[in-house]
């Protein structure tokens, strides 16, 4: 067992007093990491925290070995879910287990996760059930069941020492995953293969600092003036299209170690880039330092970063390039919803915010695709004006890394 996150469930027990809860319940994956330090693994998990600072997972009876080992919690209910084929009802089950929680903690008025934030990649088994069945009957057996989901999404967005180191090891596991696209990519090459040999790397990290698991939404790889000039979108995952000299290669992909979360892009030419090329890729990396240069902790808000680098992207001639946000909050899932680094975006930056800062530029001339190039690091935002650490510190270029 892990030692508990002491500054976490102080933080939880915080809003607990504050919204006069007895109580937080919690379904999804993302807000189980952050209360509990583990992966479900599994659909049909909760975790209860009390105001008492007591951790309550209620999971299916294969896991209970997973969670005694991976999580904090100080006590570990199980259900006989598919064992055998004793007709145990996984909805149910979990309905009975709060029911028990309520009586065994004197729960009357609790918050739980209403809603889950639709940035989080459904692609994990876990992350693709809404339990609407069960989250409908809580008002039946609570005196009062409250959505918490403003509450939690607060929580999840201001990190711990404890999460920003799991976030470094999440970070140490993209590095292999950007290592592999810089030596793989090559003319003739499908971006399919590329996207494997990437995923691949990344399913090869655990073990690695301690990580146990590991997982990578398919990555994005998009080639060429078409498909980059149209990768400020969602979604442009890997075609059998192969490599061609002189070619703009992208990488977008979302990691997780452990269920901490990177979210990186890098773009690279195949061959030698021509002189627009370095212009373009030195404007964004000016961007991004303007961006981080121009913090103020507490003070700057997400759209005034985001138009600082706005600015910068202008002053080096590229402002018609411009169509993508700075970027976003995550760590706890791909995107979390705050943080916003964008236009119209008021909500303060502050110390132990984790987000990306991902400055772009897509051009389209007449309607005919130009290309497009963007590089997105991961930050944590620290202390002092102009601080913040790369967890993606490692190479960005458009060109493979020097050996």
């Amino acid at each position: 067992m892990p030692p508990k996150d002491l500054e976490r469930l102080t933080r939880i027990q915080q809003a607990l007093r504050q919204n006069r809860w007895d109580a937080l319940v919690l379904f999804h994956p993302d807000n189980i990491v952050m209360a509990s330090g583990m992966l479900p693994g599994s659909t049909h998990v909760v975790a209860v925290v009390t105001a008492d600072g007591e951790v309550l997972l209620i999971t299916p009876w294969w896991r209970a070995e997973f969670a005694s080992q991976e999580s904090w919690a100080d006590e570990i209910w199980t259900f006989d879910w598919c064992r055998g084929f004793n007709g145990v009802e996984p909805l149910g089950a979990m309905l009975e287990s709060l029911k028990r929680s309520r009586d065994r903690y004197r729960l009357e008025v609790v918050g739980y996760d209403a809603k889950m934030h639709h940035y989080s990649p459904a692609k994990l088994p876990s992350e693709s059930f809404t339990y609407e069945e069960v989250k409908a009957k809580l008002p039946e057996l609570f005196r009062s069941a409250a959505d918490a989901t403003s509450v939690v999404n607060e929580l999840k967005s201001r990190k711990t020492q404890r999460e920003i180191e799991k976030l470094r090891l999440a970070h140490n596991v993209a590095r292999a995953g950007v290592e592999v696209f810089y030596a793989y990519a090559g003319e003739g090459v499908r971006e399919t293969e590329l996207a494997a040999e990437v995923n691949c790397a990344v399913l090869k990290q655990v073990g690695h600092g301690g990580v146990r698991y590991t997982y990578c939404d398919p990555p994005q790889i998009t080639s060429g003036a078409v498909r980059t000039s149209m990768a400020d979108t969602m979604s442009n995952h890997a075609t059998e299209k192969r490599l061609q000299a002189g070619e703009l290669v992208m990488l977008e992909f979302g990691l997780q170690a452990d269920g901490y979360w990177a979210d990186i892009t890098r773009t690279l030419v195949v061959g030698e880039p021509t002189e627009r090329q370095y212009r373009m890729h030195e404007a964004i990396l000016a961007a991004q330092q303007s961006a981080i240069a121009a913090y103020k902790p507490g003070d700057s808000t997400g759209d005034a970063l985001c138009q600082v680098a706005w600015e910068t992207l202008r002053n080096h001639g590229f402002g018609g390039g411009i169509t993508h946000f700075l970027g976003h909050g995550l760590g706890f899932a791909y995107h979390e919803d705050h943080p916003i680094l964008g236009p119209g975006e008021n909500g303060r930056v502050e110390p132990g915010h984790v987000t990306s800062v991902e400055p772009g530029l897509y051009f389209f001339e007449d309607g005919v695709a130009q290309g497009g190039m963007r590089v997105e690091d991961n930050v944590v935002w620290r202390e002092n004006a102009g601080q913040a650490e790369i967890l993606s510190d490692f190479h960005r270029g458009l060109s493979k890394a020097p050996s």
